[in-house]
């Protein structure tokens, strides 16, 4: 377990909506000394508004993970003000739905940027002060897409597989110096990136329509059902004060229903329920193989 012997520093990326936003305000709430970033200042008012609703105070910065310029002078703010950067919550990240065949080089590059490079990048401007402290946590918001890869959602995992090796990599490379890094993994939440992941599927035609189809009512289905962004964050704060070496949290039940569904299905059995040609079929083997959601 880290604990800090003062007010603990905070850095988190991607806080305008979603899980950004009620994890600043969350762990706001709970005593860190939040530093939130948004890419835009001017995307911050609903930010600032769950603050002041919420009765904490925290500090909103500008930060684009997308630009090592931007990441620098985010973290060189944090240490002027605080000292270091005592926990760094890499949430930040985009999660448009493609077919492998679908997309550009230049829209994998841009999704790796954001998901995996940025990432990379605050990691490396923050282990310094973190091992000059002899202390830290890194958090890596990943997906349950880093444990099953469905269709369209190829590109997207890819960048959270990639994520979690980083996570493991940084997990046993900090350990001797008393740094943590570990990754949370939420299944579908009802953010604003979901619904952008549910407008960028394809159209009806094309030769993927069948198995578009059976995606977007996943996806429909999720946006309803899906968890609360407070869910994530509560999970982030637990992994911050667990005394136990876990690296790798999904977020609830539903979560862990997917994840353990997928392992438990065959290979022959996840791959042919692809191939079903009406969304009934689709649904009903799915739930033969998953069992009812909790």
């Amino acid at each position: 377990m880290w604990r800090g012997t003062s007010v603990t520093a905070t850095l988190i990326t991607g806080c305008s909506t979603g899980i950004g936003l009620a994890t600043a305000v969350h762990l706001a709430g709970r005593g860190h000394s939040v530093y939130a970033s948004v890419r835009d200042l001017a995307t911050s008012e609903g930010l600032r508004g769950a603050a002041e609703e919420a009765g904490v105070a925290l500090t909103v910065l500008s930060l684009d993970v997308d630009s090592p310029e931007s990441i620098r002078a985010g973290v060189e703010r944090v240490v002027e003000e605080a000292g270091c950067v005592d926990v760094l919550v890499n949430n930040a990240g985009v999660g448009d739905l493609w077919a492998v065949e679908d997309i550009t080089e230049t829209d994998l590059l841009q999704m790796f940027r954001t998901n995996v490079f940025g990432p990379i990048a605050l990691i490396r401007a923050v282990l310094p002060g973190m091992r000059a402290a002899g202390s830290g946590t890194i958090v890596n918001v990943s997906s349950v897409s880093a444990r099953i890869v469905s269709a369209f959602s190829g590109p997207y995992a890819a960048t959270k597989y990639a994520l979690e090796a980083i996570t493991q990599a940084v997990a046993v490379e900090g350990a001797a110096h008393g740094i943590r890094c570990v990754a949370i993994e939420p299944g579908f939440t009802q953010t604003p990136m979901l619904e952008k992941a549910l407008s960028s599927l394809p159209s009806a035609e094309g030769p993927y329509s069948t198995v578009a189809g059976f995606i977007r009512a996943l996806y429909e289905d999720g946006t309803e059902t899906g968890g609360n962004p407070i869910d994530v964050a509560r999970t982030i704060e637990a992994a911050i004060e667990s005394e136990e070496t876990v690296i790798q949290h999904p977020v609830g039940a539903a979560a862990e229903w997917v994840i353990n569904g997928r392992a438990a299905a065959s290979d022959q059995d996840w791959v042919d329920l692809w191939t079903r040609t009406t969304e009934e079929e689709f649904g009903s083997r799915f739930q033969e193989l998953f069992g009812d959601p909790p």
